[in-house]
């Protein structure tokens, strides 16, 4: 482990941690404070400082820590063993009181109920959920790119109809709430809900490859701005593709092997220098609109073991 005193100069000694899969650790003069993991420590914990002048919990923890220990794995399954193998053993003070989850989300879809897409911090109501995802300005982009594309509401306002129906960028769904003809209410609704399933809820719906060729083509016939215009678009599209594909098989990943034990797509029992430890796991039952919802704490850890397996199969 590499130990470093942490000074009134914190931010230039982050900024030189080194990048790559490492576990640390945060220490008073007399106990382990906070233990993580991350792809880039240094960036993480800056996050964290920088959190902590409006944050009560960081700004005592970053009062109390003296010295700064971390050390690089060589990849995310190792530094996860190592992270709760670590808690086990030394249970942090802070550990339980922090929560790197907290400004995850989930995307919820409703074809009945105003706006039908939204954002939303938890999966307790009757919404279809997917998620969570890590980032809500991610989720605002994405609404905002389907919704031009496939004409999907993305309402920005409490109140309907607005000026979008107006300017022929929507569809105007929400006009079917207020109708009074309910054979017609219910074709137009049972049409939406067809169309915000495949769009939000199936990977391979077709759109990413219809902005992507359109992308081409804007670039064969010479018109460069254009195609860099979509170029964005189509990072947030393969990435959501991507997540979705995740979040589809989390839940269901179990290996069994010697030293390392994953069920439920969660690590259960892992043997580090001799050692074996039994990890809790979370088994939540699930309800039928959650089938791609995940709880938010264990949404890291289920990502690092799925990272883990796919690489592992295209090795």
């Amino acid at each position: 482990m590499i130990c470093r005193n942490i000074s009134k100069d914190i931010v230039s000694e982050l900024k030189s941690m080194p990048k790559g899969w490492s576990f640390y650790v945060l220490k008073s003069s007399s106990e382990y404070l906070y233990a993580g993991i991350g792809k880039n420590v240094g960036r993480k914990l800056y996050a964290y400082w920088l959190s902590s002048k409006e944050d009560r919990l960081l700004a005592e923890l970053f009062e109390q820590a003296q010295t700064l220990e971390y050390c690089q794995m060589p990849d995310g399954l190792s530094a996860l063993i190592m992270l709760k193998s670590f808690c086990m053993e030394h249970h942090p003070s802070f550990q339980h009181r922090i929560y790197p989850w907290e400004g995850y989300v989930y995307l919820a879809l409703d074809s009945h109920r105003f706006p039908f897409v939204s954002i939303q911090q938890f999966s307790n109501d009757e919404w279809e959920y997917i998620g969570p995802f890590r980032s809500r300005f991610f989720l605002v982009d994405l609404m905002d790119s389907l919704s031009r594309i496939v004409k999907l509401p993305y309402c920005e306002t409490g109140t309907f109809p607005c000026d979008k129906f107006e300017r022929g960028i929507c569809r105007g769904w929400c006009l079917a709430l207020s109708t009074i003809r309910e054979t017609e209410l219910e074709h137009d609704l049972d049409k939406l809900d067809a169309l915000l399933k495949e769009t939000y809820m199936h990977p391979q719906n077709g759109i990413l490859e219809l902005v992507q060729k359109e992308r081409d083509a804007y670039f064969d016939n010479l018109e460069f701005a254009r195609a860099d215009l979509l170029d964005d678009e189509i990072t947030l599209l393969s990435d959501y593709r991507d997540w979705l594909n995740f979040l589809y098989v989390a839940k269901d990943i179990t290996l069994e092997e010697e030293e390392l034990s994953i069920q439920r797509g969660q690590l259960a029992s892992a043997t580090v220098n001799g050692k074996t430890y039994d990890f809790p796991i979370d088994k939540s039952e699930y309800r039928e609109n959650e089938k791609l919802a995940i709880p938010l704490s264990i949404t890291d850890e289920m990502k690092i073991i799925y990272d883990y397996i796919k690489e592992r199969a295209n090795a």
